[in-house]
């Protein structure tokens, strides 16, 4: 069968580097070298505890926030899922956890325990969902390492298996790593989902321990920029993912001390530090005009999202809505904003058509390339955005379906069968449920979310017996 599935995959990415001769209106010139890829991808940041978001007067990013200056806000990015596994493997697969039957964290309790607590007391058992990114699937490393990108993942993977609580280093299977899934280097990245500490010793299998008490956010930092370092003389993609700002909060005590004791505005700090040495060493290396940096969260913020209702784990915006910042100096307007509503899928093409392949051949993608939006073009096609979460979680709107289709967001919830219907371009903050003012539009809206659901074959919750 493993065999079977190796074939399967080589056979996929034959017809891709077949088509490679196929082009779109966006993808590089033959002549164009092809830009360097750095994907900053933070655990469970907030939408509003970045400082260029102006919401949180304590919270200073002043490195994040430079790269608005030669970047693009995306002030309606969200996650493909409000927890974190999930979002992940639409980032590098191109597809929804729906399709994928990964709509949930993998826990590290294990799947059978997990499931038993959740589904106590309940009325719908959860969803069924898998705890590995199927080794079937093509990920973008695999596309861009065809293309001679160098590859490098750093940082929470969170993708490899159930149980790694159980675990000493935090490996399940060997096999689910992401250097089985197409990277040349794997610093940090297995089945945790939050670090075992975050100070050396770490506890780590695939990350080597370093002085007592070092880090764990500075030492990944400093892995990013060997990465960099290492490979500045060929294209490269590096998946720069944070354990920060997962919990459990932890940061240096004379950075705790700058904010009178206050952990998680630390981690921030140390965090933004690091995406600081980052964009330092791109330009002692003369290698940011020829660099892209995308700076994501995998789902909403544990602290507070404000203006936006929820958190983590949540239907609502503050579970879903993340920051988004796109950098390019010399390709995207100086401190521009665009307010299209864009999701994880989306970066799969984007970062095809980065590299100059075609995204035609690719049919089950369920993005869209963001280039248009980025280079200020019109050719960007509006349509829907869904999300599939059967899953349960102690507050907040979950076990549920949701759809948004320009300024209108309706969410369906499996345990309760209540429907939601939100204007977002005037209750931003999802206080004023209008389903019963506006009935055409929840039946239309609830029609369009089940059609996708029928399409994507997703795993619905069951009846609790």
């Amino acid at each position: 069968m493993k065999n079977l599935k190796i074939a399967i995959k080589i056979f996929v990415l034959f017809i891709i580097i077949a088509s490679f001769n196929t082009t779109d209106k966006t993808i590089l010139k033959k002549e164009e070298k092809k830009p360097n890829i750095v994907f900053i991808v933070v655990d469970d940041l907030g939408y509003s505890d970045v400082g260029y978001m102006n919401y949180k007067e304590e919270i200073q990013t002043p490195n994040i926030d430079k790269l608005v200056t030669n970047g693009m806000v995306f002030t309606d990015a969200y996650a493909a899922a409000p927890v974190c596994s999930p979002t992940r493997a639409s980032i590098m697969t191109g597809k929804s956890p729906a399709a994928l039957k990964l709509t949930c964290h993998i826990p590290g309790m294990g799947m059978e325990k997990y499931l038993k607590k959740l589904n106590k007391g309940k009325k719908l058992k959860e969803g069924y969902f898998i705890d590995h990114l199927p080794q079937k699937e093509v990920t973008i490393a695999e596309v861009l390492k065809t293309q001679g990108y160098s590859t490098g993942y750093i940082g929470k993977w969170h993708l490899g298996g159930d149980g790694s609580m159980y675990t000493n280093d935090g490996i399940v299977n060997p096999d689910y790593l992401p250097n089985k899934y197409g990277f040349d280097t794997n610093v940090g990245g297995n089945a945790y989902g939050q670090p075992a500490s975050y100070f050396s010793p770490y506890k780590n299998g695939t990350l080597k321990d370093g002085p007592v008490g070092e880090y764990l956010t500075d030492r990944l930092g400093d892995e990013a920029i060997y990465f960099i370092e290492k490979n500045k003389n060929q294209p490269f993609f590096l998946n720069f993912a944070t354990y920060t700002v997962h919990t459990p909060l932890a940061a240096p005590v004379e950075t705790m001390n700058k904010y009178d004791g206050n952990k998680y505005f630390a981690m921030i700090e140390k965090l933004d530090q690091n995406v600081g040495k980052i964009m330092q060493k791109l330009k002692a290396l003369d290698l940011l005009e020829n660099t892209i940096i995308i700076f994501y969260s995998d789902n909403g913020g544990l602290w507070g999202n404000l203006p936006l209702k929820g958190k983590k784990g949540t239907l609502n915006e503050g579970g879903i809505r993340v920051p988004m910042v796109v950098n390019w100096k010399g390709k995207i307007k100086l401190g521009s904003s665009c307010n299209t509503p864009v999701t994880s899928v989306d970066l799969y093409p984007t970062l095809l058509q980065l590299a100059g392949i075609s995204t035609k051949n690719y049919t089950e993608l369920e993005g869209q390339s963001l280039l248009p939006l980025l280079y200020g073009e019109s050719t960007f096609t509006k349509r829907s955005l869904y999300w599939h979460f059967p899953h349960h979680r102690k507050e907040g709107l979950s076990m549920g379906a949701a759809i948004r289709n320009g300024k209108w967001k309706y969410i369906y919830q499996f345990e309760t069968q209540k429907e939601f219907l939100y204007n977002l371009e005037e209750d931003i903050s999802e206080q004023h449920n209008l389903v019963s003012k506006f009935p055409q539009r929840t039946k239309e809206l609830s029609k369009e979310l089940k059609q996708w659901q029928h399409n994507v074959k997703a795993e619905m919750p069951a009846i609790n017996n």
